[in-house]
């Protein structure tokens, strides 16, 4: 794959779009309001605003990856130029969390062989794509929070370059098993503020469920900590399960790896990935090239997250506890 056009005003535009499955074009018509002449015009308007940004320098214009902003603000064409604009400003600040998305940075191509994030072939009877995490395979020797985030962002972004992943959404499942005190020390509460922060503003992805499966005690702790920093609608779709039979409840487990209750091993599902990964590796590359002019007066290097916390502006929060 070539790697995709930046200029904010191209000679032409790409509007290719793949056709979807009656599923999902129904699922975008009832939950995200599209219509094709919706969807023109639309693309159309965000084109317009594009060009006229003052501060945006590069980023794509073709259609599927601004629907993948449209289609998660529901076409709401105010709130989908915000989510870009924080998409970029995040893009551009914390190049270290959400950029280098290349597979053949050894860091990161290790951190994928150990089988700590990678999507899955199928999706569940909803639509949904499942995306698997062995949580312990983030060696607290070697990775850190942003190996992590990067290898969650890169997964994200090539998910997306999918209709069916950007109008269906999507399930992530974490095995805790064997996480210990190290594992959970990768990531600092800054950093967690940080994260939960991008998740509730910046990131254009419809994530419908989060499970964890065998969470330790400290475990839950922290992501109780991580839950008052989320906005409600994402809090309420968060699960901790004592062990696979209670996942088995809310998840199909033949979607699974083998060794989790499905049909294709772990290595298999890791080493298609990669191939994957290889193959869009320039795309992925493209999204350090994005660029926007960032003040440093701007609303987007103050991040206040922190002192909501402490003023008690965060209210109230579902309490994480296990099934």
């Amino acid at each position: 794959m070539s790697a995709p056009c930046l200029d904010k005003i191209p000679e032409s535009y790409d509007d290719h779009l793949a056709e979807m499955e009656t599923q999902f074009q129904q699922h975008a018509k009832t939950y995200l309001r599209e219509e094709p002449e919706l969807r023109r015009q639309m693309l159309v308007q965000l084109r317009d605003w594009i060009a006229k940004h003052p501060h945006i320098r590069k980023v794509r214009t073709d259609a599927l990856f601004l629907l993948k902003f449209l289609r998660a603000k529901k076409y709401n064409f105010i709130n989908a130029t915000k989510l870009l604009e924080r998409y970029l400003a995040t893009k551009v600040l914390h190049r270290d969390w959400f950029g280098r998305l290349d597979i053949e940075d050894p860091e990161l191509g290790a951190l994928v062989d150990t089988g700590y994030l990678f999507p899955l072939p199928e999706r569940d009877s909803k639509g949904r794509t499942l995306l698997f995490s062995v949580a312990s395979g983030i060696d607290p020797a070697r990775f850190t929070g942003r190996h992590a985030c990067r290898l969650h962002m890169m997964t994200a972004e090539l998910c997306a370059e999918s209709n069916e992943f950007l109008c269906g959404g999507f399930i992530l499942v974490y095995d805790f098993s064997n996480i210990t005190l190290a594992h959970l020390n990768v990531v600092s509460f800054n950093d967690i503020r940080l994260l939960s922060k991008a998740a509730n503003n910046s990131l254009a992805v419809r994530a419908q469920e989060v499970h964890f499966v065998n969470t330790p005690s400290a475990g839950l702790t922290i992501a109780n900590f991580a839950l008052q920093l989320t906005n409600e609608k994402l809090r309420n779709r968060i699960f901790c399960h004592k062990n696979w039979d209670e996942l088995y409840k809310k998840v199909d487990k033949d979607l699974l790896p083998k060794e989790y209750g499905g049909k294709i091993p772990q290595a298999e599902l890791i080493e298609s990935f990669k191939k994957r990964c290889t193959e869009m590796r320039p795309l992925l590359l493209a999204y350090d090239e994005m660029d926007m002019e960032i003040a440093n007066d701007s609303e987007y290097r103050n991040d206040g997250t922190g002192d909501e916390l402490e003023s008690g502006a965060i209210g109230t929060f579902r309490k994480l506890q296990v099934d």
